[in-house]
């Protein structure tokens, strides 16, 4: 029932942020001969993927009640350490596997941190995301052969069945199984709960630790096999490949309608979302715009969805945490 009443609190938000991917599908039809053409179409489905990818696992972190910080470095991970192994003569499936399964672990180290030891959200996945970004500096460059990305990745981002991008399939795909599993199942329910309000949800049976774990662990798998897929469509991979994604898979999931503090939004808002980022990112050049108005739109949706999200959900988040640690140090 929480997923559902939090689907429909967030319903409005995701509609308003498809009315305004349609409004820049207008005004780029307008301005620029091609834009609407079926080729433009493709690599706009392409971009957006790529940031659906990178915000699968946050808008799951977000919605429990917290913050991954460590996506771009994740990201970077995934697609130098594909590079890595199959250089070193890997099975470019198994070396796949390999790269989201070590994502994986790593967002389980964030949600350790996070649940078992109570660091705060920001610098556990900050702090393992310098780590990993050691490790690619100290390892993972150094290793890979020119940084060549396999075939395996870039045949995924790049290729195409009949008109429609591989990789935007696969989005879909995993858009659905996630949109089933949080609307239709116990942990999605659990999901929303945790990040409504963690201490209800302990009241209720939840465990709320195993919860986060879980979303921090896909997260970091999220990341990773996002890497993967940018490495690929880019045909390098370096260190800085996944620093574009860490407030873009902030501002997907504002702007389709999830709350920065927990507990409402759904993935399908964050997929309408990472849609209307690429078309506004798309409309930069057009405009003459350089990519600092970009960074400025991220920052300014960002800022605005925590001002919404802060007033419509007094006593919640990290706020209410916050709140509570400091009643329970004063008692």
């Amino acid at each position: 029932m929480t997923g559902v009443l939090a689907a429909l609190r967030g319903s409005r938000t995701t509609l308003g942020a498809a009315l305004f991917a349609l409004v820049l599908f207008v005004v780029g039809t307008v301005h620029t001969a091609g834009f609407a053409s079926g080729d433009n179409i493709r690599q706009l489905l392409v971009f957006a993927s790529f940031v659906g990818f990178a915000a699968l696992g946050q808008t799951l972190v977000v919605l429990g009640g917290g913050l991954d910080l460590s996506v771009p470095w994740l990201i970077s991970f995934g697609g130098i350490q594909l590079a890595v192994l199959c250089a070193g003569g890997m099975n470019q499936v198994l070396a796949v596997v390999v790269c989201v399964v070590v994502g994986l672990l790593v967002g389980l180290v964030n949600g350790i941190g996070v649940t078992v030891f109570g660091v705060a959200p920001i610098v556990m996945t900050l702090g393992v995301g310098g780590l990993v970004q050691a490790y690619l500096l100290a390892v993972g460059l150094l290793k890979a052969t020119g940084n060549d990305v396999p075939t395996i990745a870039s045949g995924v981002a790049n290729g195409a069945l009949g008109p429609i991008p591989v990789v935007a399939v696969v989005w879909l795909v995993v858009a659905l199984v996630v949109a089933v599993v949080l609307a239709r199942t116990r942990f999605g329910r659990s999901v929303y709960a945790t990040g409504e309000n963690d201490v209800v949800a302990v009241l209720s049976g939840i465990d709320t630790g195993r919860v986060r774990m879980i979303t921090y662990a896909v997260s970091g798998a999220a990341s990773a096999f996002a890497g993967v897929i940018i490495s690929g469509y880019i045909g390098k991979a370096y260190l800085e490949i996944g620093q574009p994604f860490l407030f873009a898979s902030i501002a997907a999931l504002v702007i389709g309608g999830a709350s920065i503090l927990g507990g409402r939004g759904t993935y399908f808002g964050t997929v309408v979302g990472a849609i209307a980022l690429t078309l506004l990112n798309s409309l930069l050049p057009l405009f003459n715009l350089d990519p600092a108005s970009l960074s400025i739109a991220y920052g300014l949706v960002i800022l605005v969805g925590v001002r919404v999200t802060t007033t419509r959900g007094t006593g919640r988040g990290w706020g209410r945490r916050a709140r509570r640690a400091e009643e329970s140090e004063a008692g």
